[in-house]
């Protein structure tokens, strides 16, 4: 640790703590205790890094009233209590600060390849140039055919890097995906807590949950699975610092429909879904569980407050499943980003038959300017047979109309080619998508996912390896085995857009966008979808 050399950090006292730290040192370690500020005797977080782990841990109390007037000191470091009390945000930073600088011993580099003009020579080259002990991949279905070949590289630039994939795709099919033998382990569903032990074991072990891998004899050997993590205020808030965030700034387009040219991101301040649509589930449970786990709101304006003033955001998007399930939990975090006045405006995504008027007006005080809803099709049997949505086309429209009478923008998504639909239901939901006072719209093609029910109801219709699954463009199923191709499918979405945006109100705002900034360059982005 530069500096400092300890064997053991623990991060937070309390009786846990202290206790794990007198038992390390009895033992013959170095040990250094940070007290992670506490008052009334709860000890926030505490927690035990190993030698050369990465550990970040910000969590600080609310309030200052049942201060003890005691802290930690490490060497010449000291936190001053005084500042604290009278500028919290300044001395958190600081103090943030200097736990990267003791506890970010290991070394860590994200190669975000999202921006590059030759993506795998990028790649390569940093690959090459800092030969990386563990090459670890997130990955969704659609990315499945760019991860094996970057996996490859890996391999190539230096055969004894351990290559670890996790994500939905690997958590639902880890014995196909160890099929290549490029991969060495994957981590299954949260990897918060699996990657850190990974890389303390310096590889794949029996003893660690939530990962699946190769035995010795090259036999596939999966762990039990890792619990949920039930505290997700124990979870250290994105490494955004590790992005170049001002090309995601310059792309950000979730509120143009409000006002475009926002510099903006995106929050995550939940996790899970009880719901049981077929497009999704079981899938989404398998990986983060079917009840809502939230973070305090607390913590999560905090993040808010933190990204604004380190990378001046105008703007974010709640990316949450089912941010306005928990009306209270919303109402708290709204009157947090009421009362510490941040100035910033946002969006979210909503289910329509959960919208309630004094909800939205609540959020709209607090900064929200625009809703997300997941309408997928106005066709009542697609929504029940299909999608098994549990929601009505009533209900949707009365969102819609709720929220426009509360002065706010809405979006619809959509989808459209799902086994059985027909060109008639397609139409409907396109004839539904003009009709109502939507602002946006987003059509994707009907993609059944790896082990969600609507793949598992219709795989031998599937005649695509995953590598082509891409909902914005492709059709998976068999061509004319329900009345429809995918071309005449990628027609229809096509189609959907161009009437959709071709209305005179929706077009004269488009050509108002193109004459921002960053209008050109975003509204590519948004044709990449067509």
């Amino acid at each position: 640790m530069s500096q400092y050399d300890y064997d053991l950090v623990v991060i937070g006292g309390g009786s846990g703590g202290v206790r794990t730290a007198r038992m390390a040192s009895a033992m013959g370690a170095r040990v250094a205790i940070i007290e992670d500020l506490y008052w009334g005797g709860t000890c926030v977080n505490v927690g035990c890094v190993p030698k050369k782990l990465y550990y970040y841990a910000s969590h600080f109390s609310e309030s200052f009233e049942d201060s003890r007037g005691f802290g930690w000191q490490l060497g010449d470091i000291t936190f001053d209590w005084e500042l604290l009390k009278s500028n919290r945000r300044t001395e958190i930073s600081r103090l943030n600060g200097i736990y990267q600088n003791i506890l970010g011993s290991a070394e860590v580099e994200i190669i975000d390849l999202s921006f590059a003009r030759d993506p795998f020579g990028m790649l390569e080259q940093r690959l090459r140039a800092h030969r990386y002990d563990v090459v670890g991949l997130s990955l969704v279905t659609p990315h499945l055919r760019e991860a094996r070949r970057a996996a490859a590289l890996a391999k190539q630039t230096n055969p004894g890097c351990q290559v670890i994939f996790g994500g939905p795709h690997p958590t639902v099919l880890p014995e196909s995906v160890l099929e290549d033998s490029n991969v060495d382990t994957v981590c299954l569903g949260e990897g918060e807590e699996t990657l850190p032990q990974l890389l303390e074991a310096g590889g794949p072990d029996e003893s660690i949950q939530g990962i699946v891998f190769r035995g010795s004899g090259g036999e596939v050997v999966t762990t039990p699975r890792r619990p949920f993590t039930l505290d997700l205020d124990s979870v250290p808030p994105p490494a955004r610092h590790l992005f170049e965030m001002e090309n995601y700034f310059r792309s950000w387009y979730s509120m143009d429909s409000w006002k475009p040219g926002l510099r903006g991101t995106s929050v995550i301040a939940s996790r899970g879904c009880p719901y049981t649509c077929t497009f999704c589930q079981p899938t989404i449970s398998g990986i983060f569980g079917k009840r809502i786990r939230k973070r305090s709101p607390g913590p999560v304006v905090d993040e808010i407050e933190e990204i604004r003033d380190r990378f001046r955001i105008e703007a974010f998007m709640f990316e949450d499943s089912l941010f306005i399930l928990d009306r209270k939990w919303v109402a708290s975090i709204c009157n947090q980003l009421i009362e510490r006045r941040l100035g910033l405006h946002w969006c979210c995504n909503i289910r329509a038959d959960l919208a309630e008027r004094e909800q939205l007006l609540l959020m709209k005080e607090a900064g929200l300017r625009k809703v997300n809803i997941g309408v997928e099709s106005a066709v009542p049997r697609v929504l029940e047979e299909i999608y098994d949505k549990r929601e009505t086309v009533e209900s949707v429209e009365r969102a819609v109309h709720l929220a426009k009478s509360v002065g706010l923008k809405v979006q619809g998504y959509f989808m459209m080619g799902a086994y059985t639909e027909t060109a008639e239901e397609i139409e409907a939901t396109v004839r539904f998508a003009e009709r109502l006072p939507f602002d946006d719209a987003v059509f994707d093609i009907t993609t059944p996912f790896p082990h969600t029910t609507l793949y598992d109801q219709t795989r031998e219709h599937i005649d695509k390896p995953f590598e082509d699954f891409d909902c914005f463009h492709v059709s998976v199923y068999a061509d004319g085995e329900q009345g429809l191709t995918g071309e005449q499918i990628e027609r229809l979405k096509k189609r959907a857009y161009y009437r959709f945006y071709l209305k005179p109100r929706r077009a004269a705002r488009l050509a108002g966008q193109l004459l921002t900034p960053t209008g050109l360059r975003r509204t590519l982005l948004k044709l990449r979808r067509v």
